[in-house]
């Protein structure tokens, strides 16, 4: 009878610690799964995504290669040489002049002169999509700028003097011509060596000197004179002065 007695002690025993081991296996199978499951409910609403940066080159559309007016941004491959200074120089082959308080040099970018106001339509010269200039190309100075505070007349030629090719809008001004001989509008301009418009001849002549006789043209009915100096065959400065007005027009040419 005793040794029944152990038998069933040892049979409850052994039962008991099965259920205390299927007890455990079970909690960790549920702590195993949900774990699983966390992981996956994770990644699926949280995915990696792979080469997100690339260094790859970004290629414009063929359509981005006009431009608004509106859009101008500076071209990092292109960084302007000519910067307007500060002060204008005594030496008008500098190509440095000023412009309603604004100082440009030859070749500026348009975008300083579009900034001041100064803008053009290039529908009207039949380019209604943009104008895309080579390297080294020049547009004839005729370009008539317009700004609705002034009625003086400023035309300008362009240049592209970056590597690649560029919107008109995008390139350089080769060619300056301001004129206020008969504006009611007018512009104030200022050139090297204290000529400003409203300076007389004789002012003109000790800033500068007196050019040669075939660069001198004289409008007697119309009282004014026409002097141009030059640097050799690739600067140009021609000024426009009345007998009454002193000077009323300048023009730039460099190429």
């Amino acid at each position: 009878m005793a040794d029944n007695g152990n038998n069933k002690s040892s049979v409850k025993g052994s039962t008991i610690a099965i259920i205390i081991l299927s007890i455990v296996v079970v909690i960790l199978l549920i702590v195993i799964f949900a774990g699983i499951g966390l992981y996956v409910f994770n990644s699926s609403t949280n995915p990696v995504v792979e080469n997100e940066i690339t260094n790859e080159e970004v290629t414009p559309d063929a359509e981005a290669n006009t431009m608004d007016n509106n859009t101008l941004t500076p071209d990092p491959t292109n960084p302007v040489t000519n910067v307007a200074p500060t002060t204008l120089s005594n030496d008008w082959k500098n190509t440095e002049f000023a412009l309603n308080g604004e100082n440009y040099k030859i070749h500026f970018d348009y975008s300083q002169l579009q900034n001041a106001g100064w803008t053009f339509d290039l529908a009207d010269y039949g380019y209604s999509n943009g104008y895309i200039m080579n390297q080294n190309d020049k547009v004839s100075g005729t370009i008539s700028l317009e700004n609705p505070n002034y009625d003086a007349r400023v035309s300008v030629g362009f240049t592209n003097t970056s590597a690649t090719p560029k919107d008109i809008l995008q390139c350089q001004i080769w060619t300056i011509d301001v004129d206020n001989s008969f504006a009611k509008k007018p512009v104030t301009f200022n050139l090297p060596n204290g000529i400003h418009n409203g300076s007389t001849l004789e002012e003109v002549v000790a800033a500068y000197g007196e050019p040669e006789e075939d660069d001198k043209y004289r409008a007697d009915s119309l009282g004014y004179w026409t002097y141009t100096y030059k640097d050799g065959y690739d600067k140009y400065l021609k000024l426009t002065i009345y007998d009454d007005k002193g000077v009323t027009a300048f023009s730039y040419d460099v190429y």
